[in-house]
Order: C-alpha cells, then structure tokens, then sequence
C-alpha cells in the first residue's frame, strides 16, 4: 500500500514510523522523505487491521493525516520522464564519466542504430563516444550546440548539442547529448521559409500547344525520372520544375532550386555538395550540409544547367550515377534519395558536339525532355496572360486600371516577345504604373525591341525609278514574309495585321511566299 502523511516537522519522526511498521511485522519496501510530508511503500496490510493501522500512525505527535495514494512520487516522476523521452523525435543520450549509457530514449537507439545489448547500464562504442563530441565535453566540460556530425548511420550527418553534468564540486560526472536527425532540420527550415506549392493549375493558357505540354508535364510528373526542360528565358521553366514537383510522390517534401549560371563555379560545388569544417578559407564552424542534402528526399532543380563547368560536369554525373555524395574537404559518402529536374535555354546537343557538355551527363540529365514553347509561338495566351498581369498588378499598385484598349491589345499581339512572358509581365507592370485612368492605351506600352530583325528595304530607290505601288510592294512583301516567320497559320497573321485570312492567303500567292 502507498501512503501520504503530512507531519509538523521534528526529529525523530521517521523513526517513529518505522517503529510502528517494525512492530506490525509491515515490511517497508522503500520511503521518501520531504520538507512536512513522507511518503511510504509498505507491504499490504489485511483489510481488518487496516483502520487500527491508521490510527496507530495517525497517533504519532506531529503527524496530520493519512492518506492512502496511487503511487510513489517518484515512480511517477519515472513515468512522466519515460514518456517525455519517447515522445520526443529527438534522440536523448546520457552517459556518465565512465562512458557508461545512463538515459537511452527510442529516438536515439533509431539514430545511433544501438543493439538490445546497449540499453543503459552499457558502455557506449568508442566511435560514438568520439564522433558524438560527448568525449570532448567530458574532457574540457565545454558545451557544444547545434555542432554538425558524421555517424555511420543511414541518417548520414546529425545535429549535436551536448550539456555536460556537474556534481556540487563542479566536476564533469557525465554528459546529455541531444541528437537530431537533419532529415527534420530540413523539414524545419522548409515549413519556415518555403513558399506555397506550384500546381499545373496555376500555369494559364488557351493555346492548343500548352495544352499538349501540360498534358506531357502531368504524366512526367508521376514518373522519379530525370527531366531535362528546355526553352528560351522568360518561358516559365521554373514555373514547370515546381508543379512537376507538387504534382509528384515528393510533393511534401523540399523542392530546392539553385541557378547554375548565377554562382561561380568556385562557390557552386561547395552549395551543391556541402563542406566539411576546415575545407577551406572562410568554411563555417561545423560544415555545411548541400543542396543534394538539403532536398534529400525531395527535387533539386538545376537551372541553367548548360553553365556548369567541365570540372563539376564529372561530379554532377557520379552523382546522378551512383545516388551519393561527398562533401568537399570529406571522405566520408552520404546516400540520397533525390529528384532531379534540369533546365536550359542552350542547346545541350550542339554543346556535346562542340566538346563543352559532357556527352554522358547529357544522357543521364535527358532522360525525359520537355520543350517549353516561346510566347511567340502561343499567340492565343499573350491576351489571356496580359489580362491576368494587368489585374494583378493593378491591385498591387492600388491602380483603378481595369482594361487595354483594342489598339493596345493589338499592340501586345503583335511583337515577337523575344522575352517571353517575362517581358510581357514586365510590360505590363510599367503600363499600369503610368496610367491614369481605366484603360491601357497604346501609348503606355513601351516595346523592348522592333517586332522584326530583318531590315526593310531601303524606301526610296532612284536608280530603279521605282513607282510608288512598286515601293510599298516590296514593304508589304518584306513585312508578310517576316510575320509568316513568326505566326505559323493565316489566321494568326491576319489578326496580327489587321486583315481576314484569305487575305493573307490572297496577298501570299501574290508575292509566291510560301506558308510555313
């Protein structure tokens, strides 16, 4: 039985109540004694004898009460810290000055990969003891947090904090160490920063070739392949890399994007594949994860891919091959489990032909090509994409705007987007902030470049004694056969130039310019 009894403090007291345990012949199997209360653990006593037991306690000087109670105070303390310590996703280990494991919760065992033999009560393995930094600290009695280590483990590297223990004259009798797992640093950092998911949903279009390309996207998307996207700047490649990710098994885990071309190559290998501490000049305390370690489990895209050097072309392939990597300055190899999707506006066959792309990784990066088209080439979404811009950035912009004019439209519709939507957006952007009323005029579309590159003949021509039908004859052949380079249909090119398509056809045959 388990009993409270609250006493008026005097000496002598827990001797009194062992007299009376003594005499009953009760035997006591363990007392914890606080400031006014005892608490006691004896063998049960018969139901009939119960109440004279009571009394004969309750008859102690000083003694309160009492009180019959569950459990001892500190089984239940056991209790509450056992299921702290098995909640807990980080790994808990206690170790005293003798190497010996005093405190073990699951989360560590899981980590550490300790066998049934190593429960508390066991020496910890002398790699664990070093790599762990609980050696140090026992040592020097310094405390170490958030420090970066290697275990031979399938987590790879881990988080270490270690709080060294003291005794009441300051000696260091043992060591907490406090492991976590990256995998849930990562997840950590992602919920803190990462920006909300990319869907297919979110990509607008009315033209029939997205259509076709989203349709590809959307059953690449299911595939753990690598995929090369290909398109000018400005074509959304990114845009793309994000809703294959979203709509992908590695939809909840890191989706890490890095530009090939905007980082030297000095610094890129360290970004992609991490550092050790002291690999080089300048390398933070610790090492530092990379990105194929930051997006384990999920899709790094390489953007700009085309840009790598030859020197770091070799690790991307042995990466891409063997699904490990190293960190610079380490020896020591870490397994990944990464999606990656690549992106170019290069051409990647013409760069293996010329010896400045590695034929192999092209290969190993092309397993599924997806050609994003250039707005030029989706004439149906440039109205569909400056109206969605031009709502967006009106209410940014706290502007009334609320339309284009015909001519304005017309304007947009009929300029080569050498930019792509990025232009346009862009565009868009400076048009509504010089508006001032409702309506986008044409004047307020400022145009990056002429709509055509080929220069136009020269107008006045004397030598020929060119008549003046003659003159604005060869303008308006100069002008239908680049529109016909651009605009692939006749009906595409008369809504850019005003006219019916039998028209354009009309004015074709005349010129016998053919239509691509």
């Amino acid at each position: 039985m388990y009993l409270r009894i609250p006493y008026i403090d005097r000496v002598g007291i827990v001797h009194d109540i062992t007299l009376i345990l003594a005499k009953r012949e009760t035997n006591i199997i363990s007392m914890e004694v606080q400031e006014g209360i005892v608490f006691l653990e004896c063998q049960d006593v018969l139901q009939d004898q119960r109440i004279e037991f009571v009394e004969e306690l309750s008859s102690i000087s000083g003694v309160q009460e009492i009180v019959e109670i569950s459990f001892m105070p500190s089984k239940g303390r056991a209790e509450q810290l056992e299921a702290i310590l098995t909640s807990v996703q980080d790994g808990i280990l206690a170790v005293n000055q003798d190497s010996i494991i005093t405190q073990c919760n699951p989360a560590a065992v899981r980590m550490l990969k300790l066998s049934a033999q190593q429960v508390p009560g066991q020496p910890l393995g002398s790699t664990l003891f070093k790599n762990l930094l609980i050696q140090e600290t026992l040592q020097t009695g310094c405390q170490h947090n958030n420090r970066e280590v290697f275990i031979a483990s399938d987590h790879g590297y881990c988080v270490v904090n270690t709080i060294p223990l003291r005794n009441k004259c300051d000696d260091v009798i043992g060591v907490i160490a406090v492991i976590r797992d990256t995998h849930d640093v990562r997840n950590l950092m992602r919920s803190m920063t990462t920006s909300l998911p990319m869907t297919f949903a979110d990509i607008p279009f009315v033209s029939p070739v997205m259509e076709e390309v989203l349709g590809q996207a959307r059953r690449y998307a299911a595939s753990d392949s690598t995929i090369l996207i290909n398109g000018e700047t400005g074509t959304g490649k990114e845009l793309f890399a994000r809703a294959l990710h979203s709509a992908s098994r590695r939809a909840k885990a890191a989706f890490v994007p890095i530009n090939c071309a905007a980082i030297p190559d000095t610094l890129l290998e360290s970004e992609l594949f991490g550092y050790t501490e002291g690999a080089f000049t300048g390398a933070v305390k610790g090492g530092k994860p990379g990105l194929f370690e930051l997006a384990n489990g999920g899709t790094l895209f390489l953007d700009e891919v085309g840009d790598v050097s030859a020197h770091l072309q070799v690790k991307l392939l042995r990466v891409l091959q063997e699904q490990r990597v190293r960190r610079v300055g380490s020896n020591k190899e870490v397994a990944i489990d990464v999606r990656i999707i690549a992106a170019t506006n290069r051409n990647l066959e013409n760069m293996v032909s010329d010896k400045t792309f590695r034929e192999d990784l092209f290969y190993r990066l092309n397993v599924i090509p997806l050609l994003i088209p250039p707005l030029r080439e989706r004439f149906e979404d440039i109205r569909l994409l400056s109206e969605i811009f031009l709502k967006r950035f009106a209410e940014k912009l706290q502007r009334s705007v609320m339309r284009f004019s015909p001519l304005a439209l017309q304007r947009l519709e009929g300029y080569n987007w050498p930019g792509n939507v990025r232009e346009l957006k862009n565009i868009i952007e400076r048009a509504v902030n010089l508006v001032d009323g409702e309506e986008v005029q044409s004047e307020h579309i400022f145009l990056g470049r002429l709509s055509g590159s080929t220069a136009a003949p020269t107008l006045v021509q004397f030598e020929t004694y060119q008549t003046l039908e003659e003159r604005l004859g060869e303008i308006e052949r100069v002008i239908l056969q680049q529109t016909s380079l651009r605009f692939r249909s006749s009906r595409r090119m008369g809504a850019v130039l005003g006219l019916s398509h039998t028209a354009v056809l009309k004015k074709m045959r005349k010129y016998e310019l053919p239509l691509s």
